[in-house]
C-alpha cells in the first residue's frame, strides 16, 4: 500500500461542534436528503447488514423536503432520526449539522442514492483502525449496472476538464494514458487499498478526531466540489485519503437530485469549481489565474446550459 505524504499545514472549514469524547458508537452515519424519500429508505435498509459487529447511529438532515421524508424516517424501527434544516441549505451545511449531533468514533458521510453492500462498512472501519494515516477512507463506488464510477482519483486540475471521467475524450478514448493516469486506473484494477488525492462525498468514512482538528465541510460550497476541498484540507493536515476497493457501495449517481443535469445543477457545479480553484490555486485577488478561471468556467457553464436547452427542445 502507498502511504500518503504528510502535508505542511491545516486547512480551515466551518466548525461542526464535533466531540471527541468517549463513545460507545463506532460510526455515525449521516445522510443529507432532499426529496429523496424512496431512495433514502433503501439506503437505510442496507446499513444493518453493512455493519456487522459495529454499533452505528443513523441521522438524516433533510433540506426541507415536501415528500414525507421526515415522517418516513420517524416511522422506522432501527433508531434512525431525522431533522428539518428549514430550507434547502445545501450538502455541506446540512452534513455539518448532522455530524455535530453525534459522538461516534467515525462519521460516514453517505448519499441517499447509495446502497452499502453487506460487510462494507465494517471493512472500512477495520482498515481505518489499522492505518495510522487514515483521514478519509472510501469504498469502491459502482454504478447501478455494476460498472465502476472511478471516483477515487488525483486532485482536479485544468487538465481534468479534458481527461476527467466525464470528459468527451475519456468517453471516446477510455484507454488513453492521460485519463488513465488522472483516474488512477492502475490502482483501481487491484483489490489492495491504495492512497489517493480525493474521493467522492457519496460515501466517505472520516475519524471524528480528524474532523475536530480540520473542521467539517466548507459551507461556501452548496453542492459539488466540497468533497475535493475537504480531502485536500485533510491531506494538508498530514492525513491520508484511502480507497478500499473490496468494500463496495452502489451509487445510483444523480438519483438524489434527479438524473441528468439541469441548468441549476450546471451553474452550481461550475460555481463550486471556481470556489475550489480560487481557494487552492489563485488566492490573491490580483492573480491572473483567478480571473482566467472565472472566464473559462463561466464560458463552459454557458455552453453546457445552451446545449442542454437545445437538446431538450430537440427531443
Amino acid at each position: 500500500m502507498r502511504r500518503a505524504p504528510a502535508g505542511a499545514r491545516s486547512g480551515t472549514g466551518h466548525g461542526t461542534g464535533t466531540s471527541t469524547r468517549s463513545s460507545t458508537t463506532d460510526v455515525d452515519v449521516v445522510i443529507v436528503g432532499y426529496r429523496s424519500r424512496e431512495l433514502l429508505g433503501r439506503c437505510l435498509d442496507a446499513l444493518t447488514a453493512a455493519a456487522p459487529g459495529l454499533t452505528i447511529s443513523r441521522t438524516v438532515a433533510d433540506n426541507h423536503s415536501t415528500d414525507g421524508t421526515l415522517e418516513a424516517v420517524a416511522a422506522r424501527d432501527d433508531g434512525s432520526r431525522a431533522f428539518d434544516m428549514g430550507w434547502n441549505s445545501g450538502f455541506a451545511r446540512a452534513n455539518n449539522r448532522a455530524i455535530a449531533l453525534g459522538d461516534g468514533r467515525y462519521v460516514l458521510v453517505l448519499n441517499p442514492d447509495t446502497v452499502v453492500r453487506p460487510g462494507a462498512l465494517t471493512e472500512l472501519v477495520r482498515f481505518a483502525d489499522a492505518e495510522p494515516t487514515a483521514g478519509v477512507v472510501a469504498p469502491r463506488l459502482l454504478n447501478a449496472d455494476g460498472t465502476a464510477q472511478r471516483t477515487a482519483r488525483a486532485f482536479p486540475t485544468p487538465a481534468a476538464a479534458v481527461f476527467g471521467r466525464r470528459s468527451p475524450l475519456t468517453r471516446w478514448f477510455p484507454s488513453n494514458r492521460f485519463s488513465r493516469a488522472f483516474l488512477l486506473e492502475g490502482e483501481h484494477a487491484a483489490d489492495a487499498p491504495f492512497a489517493v488525492d480525493w474521493v467522492s462525498g457519496a460515501a466517505m468514512l472520516v475519524p471524528r478526531a480528524v474532523i475536530a482538528e480540520v473542521g467539517g465541510f466548507d459551507e461556501d460550497y452548496f453542492l459539488f466540489w466540497e468533497d475535493a476541498d475537504w480531502c485536500r484540507r485533510i491531506r494538508s493536515a498530514g492525513y491520508g485519503v484511502w480507497c478500499v476497493p473490496t468494500a463496495v457501495v452502489v451509487h445510483d449517481e444523480g438519483g438524489s437530485r434527479g438524473h441528468g443535469w439541469s441548468a441549476r445543477s450546471i451553474v452550481r457545479f461550475h460555481r463550486g469549481a471556481y470556489l475550489y480553484w480560487r481557494k487552492h490555486h489563485a488566492r490573491h485577488p490580483l492573480n491572473p489565474a483567478r480571473w482566467a478561471g472565472a472566464v473559462v468556467l463561466t464560458a463552459r457553464a454557458v455552453t453546457l446550459i445552451l446545449f442542454h436547452q437545445f437538446a431538450r427542445r430537440s427531443l
